[in-house]
């Protein structure tokens, strides 16, 4: 295949379409867990972000390539307050836990 090039016209139907996967950071603390995804070229607007049972999609389209990613979410997730932002090529997705899984602090008492 070398030297031969396809225009968009001529890509077959039955080709799976192509798409990289964008470097991502998961960080984790007591209120909520934060996805950073690295997508240059994603102009604001550009990306969908879907929540269906226990699977986060990203998706997102740039003039030179196409973005998507699937995470797992863990039940501790509160689907309602999931929020997501996009900035500089930078998608931010905040995925707040529930209240039941949250840390909260034991009163010890005397016995």
């Amino acid at each position: 295949m070398l030297g031969i090039t396809k225009s968009k016209n001529e890509v077959k139907k039955d080709e799976p379409e192509r798409f990289t996967t964008p470097a991502t950071d998961v960080f984790e603390n007591e209120q909520e867990f934060l996805l950073l995804a690295d997508m240059p070229g994603v102009a604001q607007g550009g990306a969908e972000v879907t929540l269906e049972n226990d699977r986060l999609v990203l998706n997102a389209g740039a003039p030179s390539r196409k973005y998507r990613r699937e995470f797992a979410v863990p039940p501790s997730v509160d689907p309602e307050h999931v929020s997501a932002t996009m900035k500089a090529g930078v998608l931010t997705v905040h995925l707040p836990k529930r209240a039941a899984y949250k840390p909260r602090q034991i009163q010890v008492r005397s016995a």
